[in-house]
């Protein structure tokens, strides 16, 4: 390995261990913490020549969370698409059990399909998500199924529109019941 790839990979080496030391760093209790972190670097082009070679490393800001995350951001992932929030992220040893808000409106299946499969392709460690146009039905669902009364199973029959289960199939839910999901990549 020549000189300027060790230096690139110490480097490298360098801005991880400190991501990962800034991140340890804090109390010791049973919060769920979780880090995001970008390092980008860059490098002149490899010479033969005894010249030094420059190497900038950043590191991304270091976010620690509490479980459940509770995320008040909405954006749409791509022009036309739905826009959602975030309301509920639950870490689950099988991945991420999300749940997203929409606003009321006059959806399709296609629409509702269109935004699990983005979210699908965008999203890493998804193993549940399930889509609301009511931020009340969340802590129905959260509910196990035997202790929900008439009311709230009302309100889910209602707002409670489609559900991405173990990692990969689609399910309407609610007002879309009677259409049949699939799983996504067969």
């Amino acid at each position: 390995m020549n000189r300027p790839s060790r230096l690139l990979v110490f480097s490298l080496a360098a801005a991880l261990a400190s991501v990962g030391s800034a991140a340890c760093a804090g109390d010791d209790d049973t919060a769920l913490v979780t880090t995001t972190s970008r390092v980008v670097t860059t490098a002149a082009p490899t010479t033969t020549a005894a010249e030094p070679v420059e190497t900038t490393t950043t590191a991304a800001p270091t976010t620690t969370a509490a479980e459940p995350v509770e995320d008040v951001q909405t954006s749409p992932l791509e022009s036309g698409e739905i826009e959602f929030q975030r309301v509920r992220q639950v870490p689950t040893r099988d991945g991420n059990l999300v749940f997203l808000e929409i606003p009321a409106g006059d959806y399709t299946d296609i629409d509702l399909q269109n935004l699990v499969l983005s979210v699908y392709e965008e999203w890493d460690d998804l193993y549940e998500l399930h889509v609301v146009d009511n931020g009340d039905v969340v802590d129905v669902l959260v509910k196990a199924e035997e202790e929900r009364t008439p009311e709230e199973k009302e309100l889910l029959d209602r707002h409670y529109l489609v559900s991405l289960l173990e990692g990969s199939v689609l399910r309407f839910q609610g007002p879309f019941a009677n259409l049949e999901g699939f799983i996504i990549g067969s």
